[in-house]
């Protein structure tokens, strides 16, 4: 199947994230798909039918540039989680290019790697992904913990981002005692405090009611503009 995402190319200025070709297949022998015509041009159900295969993510191409608000959208299943889990390997895509600043992605070992999901590119889940047994204010300064940074260095910089998202005097509440909607401000703040390049998203908002959902959807607009 085939994402929705449109292809630019601007002449200037390199891309903070630069994607050509992309592709991720599940089956066995998924590399060959992308590298035969006769398969790669195949629906998904003659595909599997076929080969046993399902391409996720299928020649996906796209720029994004610094200050830049990006967005993919399609139907449930249709490969967008899997395409942001790609940016940074944390699936690792069959073929194509991704580039963070001009360096090859799928090129980089795992110091590289690390250095990027730590201080590059940080991402919100749709669930959460919170540390149950840590306070707001220690999961907001995890991030910054993996980095190195010293304990009262990063708790001041986690105090700074908790205030950010409107959740100042709920540092020393724990996961359990927090609504959907703030626990999602502590996801928002924890990726926040590592002053990432790129904020990826997927999905954030999904599993919190309508209007927690637009809340968070202002609330984000808002940081963008003040932070950039």
């Amino acid at each position: 199947m085939t994402l929705p995402v449109p292809t630019r190319k601007p002449p200037t200025a390199t891309p903070v994230f630069s994607v050509d070709g992309l592709w991720k297949v599940f089956g066995p022998k998924a590399d060959r798909v992308p590298a035969d015509p006769g398969l790669s041009s195949l629906d998904a159900a003659a595909l599997r039918a076929r080969t046993g295969c399902t391409a996720a993510v299928r020649d996906v191409s796209f720029d994004v540039r610094k200050g830049e608000v990006f967005v993919v959208m399609g139907l449930s299943g249709s490969g967008k989680s899997t395409l942001v889990r790609c940016l940074t390997r944390l699936i690792e895509p069959t073929a194509g290019t991704i580039a963070i600043d001009g360096e090859d992605v799928r090129a980089m070992d795992k110091g590289r790697l690390r250095e990027l999901r730590r201080h590059r590119a940080a991402m919100v889940f749709q669930h959460f992904g919170l540390l149950p047994h840590r306070t707001v204010l220690d999961n907001v300064a995890y991030g910054l913990e993996i980095q190195g940074m010293g304990r009262s260095q990063r708790r001041e910089r986690a105090a700074e981002v908790v205030a950010k998202v409107g959740l100042e005097g709920m540092e020393k509440r724990r996961p359990g005692q927090l609504s959907g909607g703030q626990r999602q401000r502590v996801g928002l703040a924890r990726a926040l405090a590592v002053d990432p390049e790129v904020l990826l998203f997927d999905e954030p908002f999904s599993a919190l009611d309508p209007l927690i959902r637009r809340d968070m959807q202002e609330e984000v607009v808002r940081l963008h503009r003040e932070e950039g």
